[in-house]
């Protein structure tokens, strides 16, 4: 693969981690990076340990690839500031990382001959601490023009990413989809902790149950899928012990009750789904989770 040269707007921490990767693997060479502030310009450099701070798009030198990485919000403001590079542009790589959106952000570049892409790496990524180990495998949902995406996929190949192209699917849906996988469960595992803390459970046990209870978990869900492992009361049609639940949650985190009755009802749709469980059973549960 030849090594191109890398112009990136906004780098935050998940351009940098995908740059510093790409340097590492000789994929690209850092050519300026634009940042809302020199200084910040100029730390993002530092940790790239290549590249030249530019204050402004009109210092920035022409590039192969040019890498988007701002807020999802700031990505469509920024393509339209780049138009006035026309020419400078030409057949030139210009993709951005926002989940939420795909190409419609970048519709003022559309020129004819401008690649235009929207790639969105499937995991948290951090500037500090990233390596290739933790990056392969990685899903990488891209969209594009055929050749935007052959001139891509080398890039995600290079670091080990799983090369996953789409056309023409609700970005909202899919957005909220993988938020909800990512940063509810993180969120969920917070909240379980303190009611684990609040049972009289140490800080510290409370951390090693919840950590085990997810690894577990994650190995059901590669090994079998959602549908297929699923297990608990719900599944079993233990109305008794989802009442202790509720009344256990009544007086000690009675305002996270919502919380609870709306998560052990998506649990009782996928048993609904799986036929686990009769009309009766389904009843009562409706109930108890309705009042």
């Amino acid at each position: 693969m030849t090594t191109k040269k890398l112009n990136i707007i906004g780098c935050g921490q998940a351009a940098g981690s995908l740059a510093r990767l790409w340097v590492e693997t000789d994929a690209v060479r850092i050519g300026c990076v634009m940042n809302q502030s020199e200084t910040s310009s100029r730390r993002a450099i530092d940790r790239l340990g290549a590249g030249k701070a530019s204050s402004s798009l009109t210092d920035m030198g022409p590039a192969d690839v040019w890498l988007i990485g701002t807020n999802d919000d700031q990505v469509e403001r920024v393509a339209m500031a780049m138009q006035s590079r026309g020419e400078e542009l030409g057949g030139s790589l210009v993709f951005h990382l926002a989940g939420r959106f795909g190409l419609e952000v970048l519709e003022s570049l559309d020129d004819g001959q401008t690649l235009l892409a929207a790639m969105h790496p499937v995991r948290s990524l951090t500037t500090a601490g990233l390596t290739l180990n933790d990056f392969a495998g990685t899903a990488c949902v891209a969209e594009g023009t055929p050749p935007a995406l052959a001139a891509l996929q080398p890039l995600v190949d290079s670091i080990g990413g799983r090369w996953l192209p789409v056309a023409s699917i609700d970005r909202g849906l899919y957005h909220a989809s993988v938020s909800i996988i990512s940063n509810v469960t993180k969120a969920v595992a917070w909240k379980a902790q303190k009611w684990q803390k609040k049972a009289g459970l140490p800080e510290e046990t409370a951390a090693a149950v919840t950590h085990q209870l997810l690894a577990s978990t994650v190995d059901d869900l590669f090994r079998s899928g959602a549908r297929q492992s699923i297990t608990g009361p719900v599944v079993r049609g233990d109305t008794s012990t989802i009442k202790a639940h509720i009344e256990a949650l009544s007086a000690n985190h009675p305002e996270d009750l919502v919380v609870y009755r709306v998560l052990a009802h998506t649990v009782l749709e996928l048993a609904q789904e799986r036929g686990d469980l009769d009309e009766k059973t389904l009843r009562r549960f409706e109930d108890l989770f309705e009042t």
